[in-house]
């Protein structure tokens, strides 16, 4: 079993609401099978972000795997959109890194994780104990 842990690397004049729509359409098109292709990604992204960016601005967008020769099926993205209008240019770079989920402490964190929004709300977890708090966060 494995996910995908998103992180947004870079953020050049966007705001916030753009960049989690982005980061948001990225996370369900990793959620469908596309069969481990960048290729794939790419086109299930690129029919979907006219919604965000709107139908007057130009995009470019960009998917480039990284993987170990090694073992080729755990392939990590790097998603990158450039996005232009009438005024200004804005870049955008997110990281979708590979994970393996090989015990029921990283099954655990991932599906607690899957309850929050923000890294702040997991230190008001009661229950749980505090050694997990990060691996938590690592899942937000």
């Amino acid at each position: 079993m494995h996910t995908y842990l998103l992180r947004v690397l870079l953020v050049e004049q966007n705001s916030t609401d753009m960049v989690d729509k982005v980061k948001q359409l990225l996370k369900e098109t990793l959620k469908k099978d596309f069969n481990n292709s960048n290729r794939v990604l790419k086109e299930r992204m690129d029919h979907n972000l006219v919604n965000i960016f709107g139908s007057d601005a130009n995009y470019v967008l960009g998917v480039d795997a990284m993987y170990h020769d090694s073992t080729p099926e755990k392939k990590s993205f790097v998603v990158d959109i450039m996005v232009t209008n009438k005024k200004h240019m804005h870049i955008i770079i997110i990281k979708a890194e590979y994970k393996d989920i090989k015990n029921l402490k990283s099954l655990s964190a991932m599906v607690v994780a899957r309850c929050f929004k923000d890294k702040v709300d997991v230190d008001k977890l009661e229950g749980v104990p505090k050694c997990l708090f990060d691996d938590i966060k690592e899942f937000l």
